[in-house]
């Protein structure tokens, strides 16, 4: 989902900065009077309120309680995730947080009226028959944004997916949750707090229209991309791309989507950055780094310069145009070609950041390299480099690809881990390998033996596993082979109930109870999308604290051997104050999975 950033036709004195504003100057290098480089990836944690404003249609079959409850159980989600990876963290109140009201009439949704450490989302209803859309605005420390522009086809609830179509969900309650509404809401609130600029998804796939050897796509879906080779895990961040796939069955598959999400460090150093002090943005002086921006051009095989090496780089324009020609020259004593990107305000919020770059020399076979957001963001707000840096490297004239096969069992058992041993050599030198399972995302990526893979299967049938060798000069080959994959010995996901008090004191301690079937391994409380206390044998009771006044969305998650689980959730309310009700606890209903 593409955030727009209406930062240049929406400037006033009263909107200070646009989401794009910290990740320029982190991207620039500038020094201010206010904050240094040093400084990003400091912040201190944070804790910011949801508001959402949403279409009463969507609650007109559910009514706005169960709304409110099922909305909190997204926030939880979201949580889960960004308290993982971020210091950032939400709120939600679902008596004071959840407007029914049409986004079109909500001034928050036009910006009017927002406030500090606030984020509002703004949802109208979807009338495609699946969920869709996502744009969002941002102004600096302490966060204030809106994410608007979401059209869902309803409100689900997250404890109890299903797979099967229905009316209010034609793909399934599951992959319009977990493929479209969570991975579209966390890509928005990354960039409300000032991660993805020039969108990462515009890093996927770019044809390689320059017609000079050697042709090299950009392609994130082939097996083989060299670019692609190491960065892998970054496919597992919400701005790039989603982790959905029916591994599991609906319920542990929520869960399992949790675990896999991962933000990338150039994502995690800009959310966890306090952008308070960063001046306005004034011109596109703040991308004034990109004018010393350098091509190392190495040999292959012993690392050093290759002086008077031939260097020409490409800008991708966008909007599928051919690659346009930015500038070429000839490396210096160093093995450095230095060139002014031509990137300022305008390149970076619209996404033309990805760059390509070739070079050939006497005796070598002419290479190439891309150069994306991603790097953009990890050489500058991760590790500080003082210049933007593409390195290439040139070897010799290699044709020959490298011969893999692969060791892998006849048969495996869903949640047992099975060793999988491919077998690589080529005749100049192995790059790298990679063990992919019947999903997209691989099992094991290794750029030096040993090569030897675990892999836990988590579904029952016949499977095909594949690895791929590359070696130093870009060549490929494939080698699979199939397993069956057997069912687990106990299939029957466990039972579990929870007990917690309808309402709690802030600072004050609480009792939270839970009975689960026998053979549970572990029984974890989470609030709020972060676990609390972790349990392996009855009685399963936790001591919680809550930390603040508001609601607070509790689950029991119980886990078997077999990797089974069972969960079961409610809401209690924090109050401000130690007095409370005296009612009786509020049960939950289970909500049972299959293996994970």
């Amino acid at each position: 989902m593409r955030a727009f950033f209406s930062l240049l036709a929406r400037m006033t004195t009263r909107i200070h900065v646009s989401l794009l504003l910290p990740v320029l100057l982190a991207l620039s290098g500038i020094p201010t009077a206010f904050a240094a480089m040093d400084d990003i990836g400091r912040a201190a944690p944070s804790t910011h309120r949801l508001k959402f404003i949403v279409d009463p249609a969507l609650a007109a079959d559910i009514g706005p309680a169960e709304a409110g409850r099922r909305l909190a159980q997204y926030v939880a989600d979201v949580n889960t995730v960004f308290t993982r990876e971020t210091v950032r963290s939400f709120v939600f109140d679902p008596a004071a947080d959840l407007q029914l009201v049409l986004p079109a009439a909500a001034p928050q949704c036009s910006y009017s009226g927002l406030v500090d450490g606030e984020v509002v989302v703004c949802i109208g209803k979807s009338v495609r028959g699946y969920s869709h859309g996502g744009l969002s605005t941002s102004w600096t420390f302490p966060q204030k944004g809106v994410t608007w522009n979401l059209n869902w086809v309803a409100i689900h609830d997250p404890l109890r997916l299903s797979r099967a179509p229905s009316a209010v969900a034609p793909e399934s309650t599951e992959k319009d949750y977990l493929g479209r509404q969570l991975k579209t809401l966390l890509h928005e609130l990354e960039h409300v707090f000032g991660a993805g600029a020039g969108e990462y998804y515009n890093g996927i796939a770019v044809t390689d229209t320059t017609g000079v050897a050697p042709i090299v796509d950009l392609a994130l879906a082939n097996d083989s991309d060299r670019y692609w080779w190491t960065r892998q895990s970054w496919r597992l961040d919400p701005l790039l791309g989603s982790v959905f796939e029916q591994r599991l069955d609906p319920a542990a598959n929520r869960i399992a989507t949790l675990e896999m999400i991962r933000f990338t460090p150039g994502t995690k150093a800009n959310i966890d950055t306090d952008w308070t002090d960063w001046p306005k943005l004034g011109s596109s002086r703040f991308m004034a780094g990109t004018t010393a921006t350098q091509v190392r051009v190495t040999d292959r095989d012993s690392g050093g310069a290759l002086a008077g090496a031939q260097v020409s780089v490409w800008r991708n324009p966008g909007a599928g145009k051919p690659l346009m020609m930015l500038v070429t020259g000839v490396a210096d004593a160093a093995g450095r070609f230095v060139f002014d990107w031509d990137c300022g305000f305008s390149c970076f919020a619209v996404g033309k950041t990805t760059l390509l770059v070739k070079a050939h020399a006497p005796g070598r076979a002419p290479g190439a390299s891309w150069f994306t957001i991603f790097d953009a963001f990890e050489q500058k707000a991760v590790q500080g480099q003082a210049m933007f840096t593409i390195d290439l490297a040139l070897g010799g004239i290699d044709l020959t690809p490298p011969t893999v096969s692969l060791a892998a069992p006849a048969t495996a058992t869903v949640g047992q881990p099975t060793v999988i041993a491919p077998a690589v050599v080529d005749n100049v030198g192995v790059r790298g390998v990679k063990v992919l399972g019947s999903d997209s995302i691989p099992l094991c990526t290794f750029t030096a033996p040993p090569y030897t893979c675990s892999w836990t299967p988590t579904s029952a049938g016949l499977q095909t596993i594949r690895v791929v060798g590359v070696d130093a000069a870009g060549n490929s080959t494939v080698a699979s082979a199939q397993v069956i994959v057997q069912p687990p010995s106990i299939a029957t996901p466990p039972a579990v109930a929870m007990a917690v008090p309808p309402a709690a004191a802030a600072k004050a301690p609480a009792q939270l109870e839970a009975n689960a079937s026998a053979g549970v391994a572990q029984l974890s409380f989470i609030v709020d999308g972060k676990t609390v206390c972790s349990l392996r044998a009855a009685p399963f009771s936790c001591r919680w604290t809550p930390s603040a006044a508001g609601y607070a969305n509790i689950e029991a998650r119980a886990v078997d051997a077999a990797g089974n689980i069972a969960s079961a959730s409610a809401v209690t309310r924090v109050t401000p104050q130690a007095s409370f009700s005296s009612a009786s606890p509020l049960s939950s209903s289970p909500s049972r999975s299959s293996p994970l």
